[in-house]
């Protein structure tokens, strides 16, 4: 897997978008806990849109917003925060969200719904789950606008004829 494609930019980002990836593997199945929003920070709004990043069209199926986790922090001191969406449920199966030409966008926040921070086109290497109940994939979502923002993606097939949907984002630049 090449993981350096131009949109990513310098090595400490892609190191970022590992991590962020290692992470996100995990989430959807283990998370027993719906995210809450720090309030001080701003909820980024998500869609699934038709077309590409290149050419975005009509919000196809809405998301939850990503947001910083609050609580109590555990572990290693110095930990970077990441923001991610609670698992959405798409009813629609994943084939045809892989079929249809769709791509995920993030915005800067409701207030402004146009100005896009991350986006990612939802196509590449399509595997079995690891619990053999259907498909998966992960997708990278790309910085747009000087944002700050890169991340990732996780589709995989419900189980039931649909599609959960889990976005991570984080700020490379913060991690220095």
């Amino acid at each position: 897997m090449n993981l350096m494609p131009r949109t990513f930019g310098g090595s400490s980002r892609v190191a970022a978008v590992i991590a962020v990836a290692a992470l996100t593997l995990v989430i959807p199945a283990g998370r027993a806990q719906t995210p809450v929003a720090d309030t001080a920070a701003e909820a980024h709004p998500a869609h699934i849109h038709s077309g590409t990043c290149d050419q975005l069209g009509d919000v196809v199926y809405p998301l939850a917003d990503v947001v910083t986790l609050t609580g109590e922090e555990m572990g290693a001191a110095g930990g970077h925060p990441v923001k991610v969406s609670e698992v959405n449920h798409v009813d629609v199966p994943l084939q045809e969200i892989l079929d249809g030409g769709h791509a995920i966008n993030v915005h800067e926040s409701a207030e402004a719904i146009d100005v896009y921070i991350a986006c990612g086109n939802i196509g590449g290497v399509v595997h079995e789950r690891e619990n053999g109940e259907g498909m998966e994939i992960v997708i990278g979502l790309a910085e747009l606008n000087d944002s700050g923002h890169v991340g990732i993606a996780w589709l995989g097939d419900d189980g039931e004829g649909g599609t959960n949907v889990s976005v991570s984002l984080i700020e490379p630049e913060e991690m220095q």
